[in-house]
């Protein structure tokens, strides 16, 4: 009796790991499955493709902030892409500073989702942030990976307004 209760035992719990491992996955999106889950994620998206490659282009907005996401590794017809690129930049309308490469490194340091550069020569900084699907993974974890970059963006913009905020 007591096997066939450690057997049953074991098999619900392989079941319900089993439940857990048959979640659909992908490893690819498409520009409409970009557009979707972008609009299911409020980040209102606009989608075009790259003239030169024609791999899906969306624009978006977070918070205000108006910001782009590039699909790359892409093939097929339609393109499939296995990675996006998302990237918020900014104009500073001064010259770039020591003083914000010190706050770009700083935000870099302290943060380990987003990353955040200095366009030299264009008065501009910036930061992105990349969701690569390789291996494939679940609808939620893409969700869950978008909800993100709101605060990715809030948090660069917080950090750059401190650091300048009284001077």
């Amino acid at each position: 009796m007591k096997a066939l209760l450690a057997g049953a035992a074991a098999f619900l719990a392989f079941g319900a790991a089993s439940a857990q491992d048959l979640r659909p996955v992908t490893e690819s999106l498409t520009a409409q499955d970009i557009e979707r889950v972008m609009e299911e994620a409020g980040l209102s998206p606009t989608m075009t493709f790259d003239a030169d490659t024609g791999a899906p282009v969306a624009t978006g907005n977070a918070d205000g902030v108006i910001f782009v996401v590039r699909a790359v590794d892409c093939e097929g017809n339609p393109q499939r892409c296995g990675q996006l690129v998302m990237f918020a930049n900014f104009d500073l309308r001064r010259p770039i500073t020591d003083r914000d490469f010190r706050i770009v490194n700083s935000f870099n340091d302290g943060n380990k989702n987003g990353r955040a550069y200095v366009l030299e020569g264009s008065a501009q900084i910036g930061v992105d942030y990349v969701i690569d699907l390789t291996g494939g993974v679940t609808d939620e974890h893409i969700r869950n990976r978008l909800d993100r970059w709101p605060g990715i963006i809030g948090k660069f913009r917080q950090d750059m307004q401190q650091a300048y905020a009284g001077s």
